[in-house]
């Protein structure tokens, strides 16, 4: 059994909500006073120091992608995924269909291979147009049946 792939489908993208952002935050919070109460216990200035530029570049490389979260619309033409920014950028094609890395049920958080602003994460919400949502979840699940 064959099946065919999906319809032309197009569904604009958003930033994550603030809360994210917010929790995410909390959690370098937490790391920063884990690795502040490690290094007064006495901890060698050697792995603390360490330990402080892995959390400085995780953190500067977290802002950047938040900073440049893409907006504008993710399309499906029936063979072919593309990323269009709002900004009357054309479209780009992506190489390979998007992961799902989080299914929410009301969001996705797709991942892009590509060269992509923002590292490629993408973020999609059903208020968006709750209408297309469904077709949208079946749209980046499908994959197709080589075996035929």
């Amino acid at each position: 059994m064959t099946r065919s792939a999906p319809g032309r489908l197009r569904y604009a993208l958003v930033c994550p909500p603030p809360a994210l952002g917010w929790g995410l935050a909390a959690l370098a919070g937490g790391a920063a006073a884990g690795l502040l109460a490690w290094a007064q216990q006495g901890a060698s200035p050697w792995p603390a120091a360490v330990g402080l530029l892995l959390w400085l570049a995780v953190g500067a490389g977290a802002l950047q992608c938040w900073r440049q979260w893409p907006e504008g619309w993710l399309e499906w033409d029936g063979g072919q995924w593309w990323l269009q920014r709002r900004r009357g950028a054309l479209p780009q094609a992506l190489p390979a269909a998007p992961r799902v890395c989080w299914d929410g049920r009301d969001f996705l958080l797709l991942h892009a291979s590509g060269r992509l602003r923002g590292g490629g994460w993408l973020w999609l919400h059903r208020a968006s147009a709750p209408a297309s949502w469904g077709d949208l979840r079946r749209t980046v699940y499908w994959r197709p049946d080589l075996s035929a």
